[in-house]
């Protein structure tokens, strides 16, 4: 009877190591990431306040100019990417990527969509503004945009390298630009100046950064399979 109970034992024993041996490894990550900030060097020019008197609804809020703005020596509004055309073929997510206009401001000032991806506008104000969307000299559309307005959604944004900006005839201080690529590998940077771009395959890259006021600047970047990919940009 006592070794028949020992016998027991050991199998129980051994039962679970043999189940876990059993039980197939994770594969490792097939994809790495790029992480890094952009700064800004020396002293940043003034952002003076705007005058925006001529909206009884935006004089309310006083906001300053957002042409170039820094914080802690980090730059904000900064589109980052790896280089169009070197990162495959990717399809155009049905969501589409959304700028509001509160405080009669767009929010986010830059943005970035993938070739095909709409863009919807929402008016978070109680005023009335008007979109106009323009491709290098080319009015794309001029829509009117009530308050308490259904968001306007719109799918001609161009191709994958080119740049759409945003305009309100009605407040002239609002502008927002939205960039086009042909991956899904960009980022825009906040008021910390950092980026992350996720799932980014092995491969030796040539990364982007545009702001549209201070322009692009370029740095070659190494990603590994399952590592994060370290790059930095100074304007």
């Amino acid at each position: 009877m006592r070794t028949s109970t020992a016998l027991v034992v050991v199998a129980l024993l051994a039962s679970p190591a043999a189940t876990v041996a059993a039980q197939p490894r994770a594969k490792p990550a097939a994809s790495g990431s790029i992480a890094g900030t952009v700064s800004f060097k020396g002293t940043p020019p003034e952002r003076k306040a705007l005058d925006r008197k001529s909206d009884p609804v935006c004089a309310r809020t006083e906001r300053l100019a957002e042409d170039v703005v820094v914080e802690g020596g980090k730059l904000r509004d900064v589109h980052v990417r790896i280089k169009i055309g070197t990162a495959g073929k990717h399809a155009a997510p049905e969501t589409p990527a959304v700028v509001v206009q509160t405080e009669c401001m767009y929010t986010p000032r830059v943005v970035g969509v993938i070739a095909g991806q709409k863009l919807e506008v929402r008016n978070g104000d109680p005023t009335f503004h008007n979109v106009r969307g323009t491709l290098g000299k080319q009015i794309l559309w001029n829509l009117a945009h009530l308050a308490g307005g259904e968001p306007l959604v719109r799918s001609d944004l161009g191709k994958a390298g080119e740049v759409v900006s945003l305009h309100c005839d009605v407040h002239p201080w609002m502008a927002a630009w939205a960039v086009v690529s042909d991956h899904p590998y960009f980022a825009v940077t906040g008021p910390d100046g950092s980026f992350s771009l996720t799932g980014v395959p092995p491969g030796t890259y040539t990364l982007e950064a545009w702001h549209p006021t201070l322009g692009l600047k370029t740095t070659k970047v190494k990603v590994k399979k399952a590592k994060t990919a370290r790059a930095a940009f100074t304007f």
